[in-house]
């Protein structure tokens, strides 16, 4: 179940766009200063999930974490409750077949077949949503996956850190539902080829710290809309800014947030920056 959530993490801070104002300067770790906070804090652009393969947690992170008090992801991935409760959430109250029409019900059966050796039956239980996100999963090919977060929660728990989110699970999956209507979704799903192309060339360029040409992949039409804009990015990001000034006072962070909410004119960097902080690259 856990890997189901952070999927849905990942989708949710993965296919957003918006209008940006200048090419960020390549890097996935960014410093936050201000003449008010007693130590910097640390902002790093994550990919929610890479394969084994791809997967790295660069040196300047490690040290950038080492001189911070807290970890702060996107949503705390370490609360056991809040997963039961968003397991839930995850769940459908009918069942699935019952909202699909026929023609809707052979395609998935078929694509579900052909990618993951299962039939609609086995996840008629599920909300669609969850099934998108089973089938985003295997958009990379590769037998075994990592996930960022928990292993920064790994880290932050050897390390006797505190671990904090930006929001709650419970939010974060009803900003999807919003962002993420059936009609919508369902041609996300009908889409599924040109995600698997999507993602190659997106972890190309998180592996070059290029976060400026990794948004401009995800900022692609085909996969979100206006709505998705405002509930997966603007919406969020605004919140999100509003909370960390607090939490800079407080302690010494690194915030770690999907590479696509950092770019832009709604991206947190720029949010921060007008606010007075100085956000400036890791090398």
């Amino acid at each position: 179940m856990k890997k189901l959530i952070i999927l849905i993490g990942f989708i949710v801070s993965s296919f957003i766009g918006n209008a940006q104002d200048k090419k960020l300067e390549n890097s996935v770790l960014w410093k936050i200063e201000h003449k008010d906070l007693a130590k910097p804090s640390y902002l790093l652009g994550t990919v929610h999930i890479l394969c084994e393969d791809d997967f790295s947690i660069p040196k300047k992170v490690t040290k950038a974490f080492n001189k911070t008090e807290n970890l702060v992801l996107e949503v705390d991935l370490s609360d056991t409750k809040a997963l039961m409760a968003a397991q839930q959430k995850m769940m459908s109250s009918g069942k699935l077949t019952e909202e699909l029409s026929k023609e809707q019900q052979i395609y998935l059966d078929n694509l579900l077949k052909k990618e993951m050796n299962m039939s609609l039956q086995m996840v008629d239980n599920y909300t669609l949503m969850t099934v998108y996100t089973l089938l985003i999963q295997q958009s990379l090919n590769c037998p075994t996956k990592k996930m960022y977060e928990f292993e920064l929660i790994n880290l932050a728990k050897a390390q006797h850190k505190k671990i904090a989110g930006l929001e709650t699970l419970d939010n974060q999956l009803d900003y999807f539902a919003k962002a993420y209507p059936k009609d919508f979704l369902w041609q996300q799903i009908e889409l599924h080829q040109e995600y698997k192309l999507m993602f190659k060339e997106m972890v190309t360029n998180y592996k070059n710290e290029n976060i400026t040409a990794l948004f401009e992949v995800m900022n692609d039409k085909r996969f979100f809309n206006e709505n998705a804009e405002y509930w997966m990015l603007t919406y969020r990001n605004t919140n999100w800014v509003k909370l960390m000034p607090d939490l800079m006072k407080k302690q010494s962070n690194l915030f770690a947030v999907g590479s696509a909410h950092l770019v832009g004119n709604n991206g947190v960097i720029h949010l921060l920056r007008k606010q007075g902080y100085k956000v400036t690259p890791v090398h």
